[in-house]
């Protein structure tokens, strides 16, 4: 009663804005400062700054040098401290917003400008982009934000300063990811922007790399053209320039965009794109946009970008006409862009959903490549990884080869290694399947936030009771009934990775909570059945009087916590799939080990001692 009581006091003052009981004061390297509105919620925090009253220069990704000398009212939005967008302020005037036509990311309007279009906005944020397709005809404008704290704020306490977006006859804003929106909703579009939406929350680390992307991969982009009218076109603009790196998100974005052309039946992929790139913005970086089109831009098109672009002084990257290197030319060659790919130092190829990487640009090839290792870009996400997983592995190394050696000392280890195999092998395994699955259910459901708390709730739940359940297999007669659930356990994964990638497609477009009820029901089996080795584990241990019960326990724990990073790393670099299957080949090894502990078990048996725990770390 007392901590409840507790609890309840210190949500209230936490909820108090004007007197907050506990207040951040660093976040990402940097001193936390005053805030109009600080909001939070589980994918992220949104801070707002600045002052309604005061006008600045436009604020943008890429403005033109040729931008009327205008100041505008913004206000800025942090998310988690580093990734910007923002609020602006809009009476509904038309004229108010003319400065937004100056900007790289909205390069892909004036080929619609002056024409009856349907436009889509992934990624709502201060709503900058829907008054970007408003400023240029839009007929209707769908803007699709994951995080309802967005939407709320903007339409919420800066309702006032932001015109009501959520009110204007020509917007329909959806709480929803965007991918799964898409997938499911049966309209046809006639452009779809995608504008630096993604949050660099570990940007420090250069952890947001390890991150998986379900906007950018080619799955995902077969469901943009797919929602396209024809000729429609896919705006995506991405970082370009910054100090002497090569603007590898802009390789990769178009080697993703040449991929999903050739699947499609192109001829020639460079028929379907223009990429060009803006002016310097205050970090010293320039944005690039990239335009896509399911079927070849005609010549007013491209004639059409292209004057729009002369006009506000943007460089042509890449054209029909003109490429700005021969790296653009080749990844955009008939064929497809994979041998192109191939003669880059990064791994730029194409992500996919069992690779949803995009911004993991290190590969096996790429690490043996001396040049890569000057690249921070590129791997100060694998030096983390790295550091993470020698750590791990010396940690299990003292932790159970120290015992190991001091424990041959005093007896032998005849008759005790398959306990250690299998313990070993149930602690790979259930951690390598449990990441597996909530890295493959972060794309389906859409966020990283969701996967993680339907993966383990569900994981949790279903392995404690099937964890529980093993007390009514236990047969003192017939001890070869131990084997049961682990054998099922084998087939049930076996049938699992044939079965849940199907219907994974097959349920994309489903609303939220329907995505997640289809996560459970897949999971639940699974967990329930992966729950119970460790308890008949335990339970074959305790038969034996000198069996280390405790060191067994420890080795399943050392094994669980070096999964955890390495369940990661085969995933960056091999895929899900593979991430998958060697977590079937830990519960093979265990299968294996658990055979010829039950063989040596005398025909009549019990645990010695009060039993085995009902509750087990992993596995």
């Amino acid at each position: 009663m007392v901590g409840l009581l507790g609890l309840g006091v210190g949500n209230a003052a936490l909820q108090d804005r004007d007197h907050p009981l506990l207040k951040i004061v660093w976040s990402k390297e940097q001193k936390d400062g005053t805030y109009l509105h600080d909001e939070w919620n589980a994918f992220s925090r949104i801070t707002v700054s600045g002052d309604m009253d005061m006008p600045f220069l436009p604020p943008g990704y890429g403005m033109s040098v040729n931008t009327p000398d205008e100041l505008v009212h913004s206000l800025g939005m942090r998310i988690d401290n580093t990734a910007g967008t923002w609020a602006l302020g809009w009476s509904g005037d038309p004229d108010e917003t003319d400065w937004l036509r100056y900007d790289i990311t909205n390069l892909g309007y004036h080929a619609k400008d002056g024409t009856d279009f349907d436009s889509v906005v992934i990624g709502v944020g201060g709503g900058r982009d829907v008054l970007s397709a408003l400023e240029f005809g839009a007929r209707n404008v769908t803007g699709v934000e994951i995080n309802r704290n967005m939407l709320d704020l903007v339409n919420g306490p800066l309702g006032e300063f932001t015109g009501h977006l959520d009110e204007h006859p020509r917007i329909d804003l959806v709480n929803d990811e965007a991918r799964s929106w898409l997938t499911r909703t049966d309209q046809q579009f006639d452009t779809i922007q995608i504008s630096l939406i993604d949050t660099f929350a570990a940007t420090s680390a250069g952890a947001f790399a390890l991150s998986e992307n379900s906007l950018y991969t080619t799955e995902a982009w077969h469901t943009y053209f797919d929602r396209l009218r024809p000729g429609g076109i896919l705006s995506v603009s991405r970082w370009f320039r910054h100090e002497t790196r090569d603007p590898l998100e802009t390789f990769r974005t178009v080697a993703l965009a040449a991929q999903v052309l050739h699947e499609r039946g192109a001829e020639n992929p460079r028929d379907h794109i223009l990429i060009y790139e803006g002016p310097p913005i205050s970090v010293g970086a320039t944005t690039a946009t990239v335009l896509v089109s399911a079927e070849p831009f005609d010549r007013a098109t491209i004639d059409t970008v292209a004057a729009a672009a002369d006009d506000l002084e943007f460089r042509p990257v890449l054209t029909p006409d003109e490429a700005s290197g021969d790296r653009w030319a080749a990844l955009t060659a008939p064929g497809g862009p994979g041998p192109a790919v191939d003669g880059f130092t990064a791994d730029i190829s194409p992500p996919t959903d069992n690779r949803p990487f995009f911004f993991q640009m290190a590969d096996v090839r790429t690490l043996l490549t001396r040049a890569a290792w000057s690249d921070d870009q590129v791997m100060r996400p694998v030096v983390t990884l790295a550091v993470l997983g020698l750590t791990v592995l010396l940690l299990a190394a003292v932790c159970i080869g120290g015992p190991l050696v001091h424990m041959g000392r005093r007896t032998s280890h005849r008759g005790r290694v398959p306990y250690y195999l299998y313990f070993s092998g149930i602690g790979l395994g259930f951690l390598m399947i449990e990441i597996s699955q909530l890295q493959r259910l972060s794309t389906f459901l859409g966020h990283p936030t969701y996967a993680l708390t339907v993966v383990l709730f569900t994981v949790l739940v279903f392995s404690g009771a099937g964890s529980m359940l093993v007390e009514r297999l236990i047969d003192a007669g017939r001890p070869r009934r131990l084997l049961w659930p682990v054998a099922a356990l084998l087939v049930l994964l076996g049938v699992f990775g044939l079965a849940a990638p199907g219907v994974i497609d097959d349920m994309a477009g489903a609303t939220t909570p329907t995505r997640i009820a289809v996560a459970v029901g897949l999971l639940a089996p699974l967990a329930l059945l992966m729950g119970m080795p460790f308890s008949i584990g335990m339970r074959a241990a305790a038969s034996d009087p000198a069996s280390p019960t405790a060191f067994l326990w420890g080795i399943n724990g050392a094994m669980s916590v070096v999964a955890s990073v390495f369940a990661t790393v085969l995933a960056l670099f091999f895929g899900i799939t593979m991430t998958f299957v060697v977590g079937v080949a830990a519960y093979v090894l265990a299968g294996a080990a658990l055979w010829r502990l039950v063989r040596a078990l005398p025909p009549s048996w019990a645990p010695a001692g009060p039993g085995a725990p009902g509750a087990r770390p992993a596995g």
